[in-house]
């Protein structure tokens, strides 16, 4: 399978995605002492999950099906709908169903554990439960998937996750990026800022060193998108739709998303319609943004604006 370029990794997969890192972390989870003879076989579904970023982790040991999904934002009571969707690709994509579920031969599958790590400021169910969502209460349910939800906020994450290195070093990063936010420092200064004392620290200095852009542009992808979607949630879903087609493209990106409506408004519907509409249907045929901001006579960081509404929106 190969990967899809749409999407770039979140942070969870540049700290997880390889063999002896999945391990430790199944280990940790389970208060297993580590085993490094345990085969780990690594699992790539290319979807998109949770936002422009693929945050998921999947693999199998020991015929189970261990996925960890990292989860910033605000919390969602619909990640068990979201993984019954993510499980179902999974199966089909690696284990070739098509016309195999109609033989008699019974096609086995791994069993699957679900894990989210989440970090956000809402509290949160160690539990989360696809039942919970059923209009019509039967026990025991016939159909159901449960998520294991880990709270990793610093310093309260779980003592059998204290020494593992990529789940503590994430942690410690986002609390300190998280406040350095809240104390009014822009994202650029923030993501720097913390990179730096991380190092300093000797907290995962070779991977910060080696991944500062990716990580810096990563983190930027989410803050942005939360703001983005916040802001649709405010208008509702169809002045969320008019904030990507309407607004300003002369001079409204660049103050804001509100103002950019207004004077998207004032310069004329008709053209900022058509021209909006014209950016999105490039985004959407993979074009480049260098490519749209030089057909289009716009910067770079309004089209990233143009990416990150269609995100909101399509959310």
């Amino acid at each position: 399978m190969q990967p899809n370029k749409q999407y770039k990794d979140g942070l969870i997969r540049l700290l997880l995605n390889n063999p002896d890192k999945a391990r430790k972390l199944y280990c940790d989870v389970k208060g297993k002492p580590y085993d490094p003879n345990m085969v780990v076989e690594m699992k790539d579904l290319n979807v998109q999950f949770m936002s422009g970023l693929r945050n998921d982790i999947s693999f199998i040991v020991d015929g189970v099906l261990v996925v960890f999904f990292e989860h910033q934002s605000t919390f969602n009571p619909n990640m068990p709908l979201r993984v019954l969707y993510y499980v179902v690709l999974f199966f089909a994509a690696y284990f070739q169903m098509g016309m195999s579920l109609y033989t008699k031969s019974l096609i086995k599958l791994p069993f699957p554990e679900f894990y989210v790590l989440y970090n956000g400021k809402e509290s949160c169910k160690k539990e989360l439960r696809l039942s919970d969502a059923f209009m019509t209460k039967n026990e025991p349910p016939n159909l159901e998937l449960v998520i294991k939800v880990i709270d990793i906020n610093y310093p309260n994450l779980p003592q059998n996750l204290k020494d593992n290195e990529a789940i503590s070093g994430y942690s410690y990063f986002i609390f300190k990026m998280t406040n350095k936010l809240e104390q009014g420092m822009s994202f650029a200064e923030a993501s720097r800022s913390a990179i730096d004392e991380c190092i300093a620290e000797g907290i995962m200095p070779e991977f910060f060193e080696q991944f500062r852009n990716e990580v810096e542009s990563m983190f930027a992808l989410i803050y942005d998108e939360e703001m983005a979607k916040k802001v649709a949630r405010d208008e509702g879903r169809e002045e969320g739709m008019e904030m990507g087609i309407e607004k300003g493209i002369e001079k409204g990106i660049e103050k804001g998303i509100e103002k950019g409506i207004e004077k998207g408004k004032e310069q004329g519907k008709e053209q900022g319609i058509s021209e909006s509409l014209a950016i999105l249907q490039s985004l959407k045929d993979n074009m480049s943004a260098h490519e749209i901001a030089s057909q289009y006579s716009i910067s770079v960081e309004q089209v990233e604006q143009f990416r990150l509404f269609a995100a909101a929106i399509s959310a």
